[in-house]
């Protein structure tokens, strides 16, 4: 049998409610002040027609049962929850494999100037014989002046010596 809310609600943000105001007392250093107090909580129980076993029974379910209203909330939140990490990991996968460039060519690869880029920025571990090419290119994207062909090439050739991979 679940607890009456007359015994654990509270009344007010001074009072506790009847049930915890007594349960309170017990704590007390005095031996008799303690056992009245559980005589008083006995009683009140009783009144209510509950038992020291329903008491138990309130405590480990967390104060009794949901409500159904309370139960659909819960569900909703979680459903919501669970819809908006799917789009969040959904949107990470299509980072981790496609970066996170604005602009892509049609079969997925990075455009040059988004290589270029990267290369400059990890221009430090490659020989110093490549850095003028190097930022050259990069300078080449702020103008949007496309590369020839054998650039493109050995642009591309540092991007794979520096590990990048083109997906």
């Amino acid at each position: 049998m679940a607890l009456p809310r007359e015994l654990t609600t509270r009344e007010n943000d001074h009072h506790g409610s009847e049930l915890g105001d007594i349960i309170r007392q017990l704590a007390s250093d005095e031996k008799g002040h303690a056992f009245a107090a559980l005589c008083a909580m006995a009683r009140k129980l009783e009144k209510y027609g509950c038992s020291f076993l329903d008491l138990a029974d309130h405590v480990e379910n967390g104060g009794g049962s949901l409500s159904d209203a309370d139960k659909q909330k819960i569900g909703a939140a979680i459903e919501q929850a669970r819809i908006e990490g799917y789009a969040e990991g959904v949107k990470a996968a299509e980072s981790k494999q496609h970066g996170t460039g604005a602009f892509r060519n049609t079969d997925g690869t990075l455009e040059w100037s988004e290589v270029a880029l990267f290369l400059q920025r990890e221009k430090h571990r490659l020989p110093d014989k490549h850095h003028e090419f190097i930022d050259d290119m990069a300078s080449r994207t702020a103008w949007g002046r496309e590369p020839t062909p054998r650039q493109h090439q050995y642009l591309h050739s540092l991007f794979y010596k520096l590990g990048g991979k083109i997906t």
